[in-house]
């Protein structure tokens, strides 16, 4: 990666007691991201990503699916295949990647390995985090910077599962930082460095095609005063060196694959003759390119996949409102608001006002870039019908890491030392402390924001990813539960994770004896709002809520009273709380009543 010609101030040789802090911050975090893996089951989608990495490693081709490009999934796969995991052909990706995960008998070892994958893209976003930060405003700034980034919940968690969103926070950032170095001085090998990074970037998530260039237009305001260095030859070749390494980088993705695009249905072809006017732009592309022999012919349909998917919405959930193909333009900022730390988002403005007020300073507002990356990456998001994740805007967290250090550091040597200072370690010691409190749950982590009901106001990936059914199996077997209804939101076979005999929990069904349900199924899903009439005995992880229900409690049955408790059950359920994980995850407080026999277990 090319240096930041543009250094802000020359700052003092890294010492090598910074190296090694530095080295220890990363050190540190790993293990508390390796320290997940035997804690929670597969997350929704990592067996479809190990399948489709597997085919490409195994199989040598790519045809599982189109809509997620495949280098974070081949990284997946290297583990598993290296200990002796094979194909196996299933003509279904989640059977296929349930087949693989399961393999030998070798569960745990098999999922460990596939996230073991993802571990090198964390220690690379880590390193480009403090080298960036150290370019742009000094060592001490740069070390803050680097603890921060490796100290944030939703980058341990999603680090530590073998999906694609924490190799895209590598990849974007190194494409906007090497697109920077470019700006300030365009050569052939800082274009090639470019192409390089931007191709990674593209082989990482399609979702970079649309966050690169909105956040490279803002960088370029950022450095409006400094963009015009180098000739017009420089630059030209430069830029032919970038086109060249990208599209080489991306094609090599696909393993140099050259074939017929299919992006048009069935009925769009038959349409096609009839329709030769008036076509939009998109419209039009897709109709040039269909049938056409291409290289990479499956990024072309992933591309149409997405636009699919983009157009038709997915179901979300939001403020306790269930949102079906609709762009609410404010799930992403809610999502960064509630899932970052707080005293994070405090630091990270300090250091926003702190490069605003010296913007007129400053001769080329190269310090901004960081800033201007991450509005990039936001504003890109907020027309977004697929709102399932703050993981999907994850990359800016580096880029607020980085102005957040710049924060800290000018409010240390701020004028106002006596006051600056203490509140300074009031706010680390704030983020450290609810940072770690977090462990092991960092997937699930919300800030005071969410005011212990976390639940109603994000689920999905950001509380409930399937992520909990080996705590659930642990806790039907400390109350000797023998049967469930069970609504599990994941990809996991309930079956294999030690859990008693399992029935379907149907939607608009009541039923009654033990009867647990994901929180995605609870809060996102219609069909389960009888269960508010009940009080759950336990909130299991923190994304499976446990309940006993009692026949008469059911409308319909001997005694029952649709639900409702009558006063003695109200009073005698009064003293007692609700089981709830340790950690700073808390659901919605309630009372429960007393725990059913023994007895009971089995209906």
């Amino acid at each position: 990666m090319p240096g930041n010609p543009t250094r802000a101030a020359e700052p003092e040789a890294t010492t090598a007691h910074g190296r090694l802090l530095a080295l220890a911050l990363v050190g540190l975090a790993t293990a508390r991201i390796v320290a997940t893996y035997p804690v929670f089951n597969q997350t929704f989608d990592e067996p479809a990503h190990l399948a489709a990495g597997m085919e490409w490693l195994d199989r040598g081709r790519y045809a599982y699916e189109a809509l997620h490009p495949p280098l974070a999934r081949v990284a997946v796969a290297i583990g598993p295949r290296l200990s002796g995991v094979r194909s196996t052909g299933e003509a279904n990706m989640w059977r296929e990647g349930n087949a693989l995960l399961y393999a030998h008998g070798s569960y745990e070892r098999n999922l460990a390995m596939a996230r073991l994958g993802i571990l090198p893209f964390f220690v690379v976003a880590a390193w480009l985090t403090w080298a960036w930060a150290r370019a742009l405003y000094g060592d001490a700034a740069a070390l803050v910077a680097l603890g921060l980034f490796t100290t944030l919940p939703p980058i341990l968690g999603h680090a530590g599962v073998a999906t694609t969103d924490m190799a895209l926070v590598a990849t974007l950032v190194a494409a906007l930082y090497a697109f920077d170095a470019w700006l300030v001085r365009p050569s052939v090998a800082r274009g090639a460095w470019l192409g390089l990074a931007s191709g990674l970037a593209v082989l990482t998530k399609l979702s970079a095609l649309v966050f690169l260039p909105v956040s490279a237009l803002l960088v370029i305001a950022a450095r409006w005063r400094r963009s015009g260095d180098g000739t017009a030859r420089s630059r030209l070749g430069s830029a032919a060196a970038c086109l060249a390494a990208a599209s080489l980088v991306v094609w090599a993705g696909y393993r140099f694959e050259v074939g017929r695009v299919s992006v048009l249905t069935d009925g769009e072809r038959r349409e096609a003759g009839r329709q030769a006017d008036g076509l939009g732009l998109v419209a039009s592309a897709r109709r040039a390119v269909d049938g056409r022999t291409l290289p990479a012919p499956r990024l072309v349909e992933g591309i149409e996949l997405l636009r699919r998917k983009q157009a038709g919405g997915n179901a979300s959930y939001l403020l306790g409102e269930r949102l079906r193909n609709q762009s609410v333009w404010y799930f992403f900022p809610v999502a960064v608001a509630v899932k970052s730390p707080l005293p994070f988002l405090i630091l990270a403005g300090v250091g926003l006002a702190c490069l605003a007020a010296a913007l007129r300073r400053d001769a080329d507002g190269g310090r901004l870039v960081p800033a201007a990356a991450a509005c990039g990456i936001l504003l890109a998001s907020l027309p977004s019908h697929v709102n399932i994740g703050v993981r999907h805007v994850l990359p800016l967290l580096a880029l607020l890491a980085m102005v957040a250090g710049h924060g800290v550091i000018r409010l240390w040597a701020s004028g106002a030392a006596r006051t600056a200072r203490p509140a300074v370690a009031l706010l680390l010691g704030w983020h450290v402390l609810s940072t770690s409190l977090a462990h092991p749950h960092y997937l699930a982590y919300f800030n005071e924001l969410a005011a212990g009901t976390p639940d109603r106001i994000l689920v999905d990936s950001d509380l409930d990813w399937g992520q909990d059914l080996k705590q659930l199996a642990s806790a039907l077997r400390e109350r000797g539960v023998t049967r469930l209804s069970l609504a599990y939101f994941g990809s996991a076979d309930p079956a294999r994770h030690g859990l008693p005999p399992v029935r379907k929990l149907e939607p608009y069904r009541p039923t009654t004896g033990w009867v647990a349900i994901s929180v995605t199924k609870l809060r996102g899903r219609a069909g389960y709002g009888w269960l508010d009439a009940h009080r759950p005995v336990a909130i299991v992880g923190t994304s499976i809520w446990l309940y006993y229900i009692p026949e008469a409690d059911l409308p319909g049955r001997a005694g029952g009273r649709g639900g409702r408790r009558g006063p003695a059950a109200r009073r005698s359920a009064a003293g007692s709380r609700i089981e709830r994980p340790a950690g700073p995850i808390r659901a919605a407080a309630c009372a429960c009543g007393p725990r059913p026999p023994a007895s009971a277990s089995g209906r």
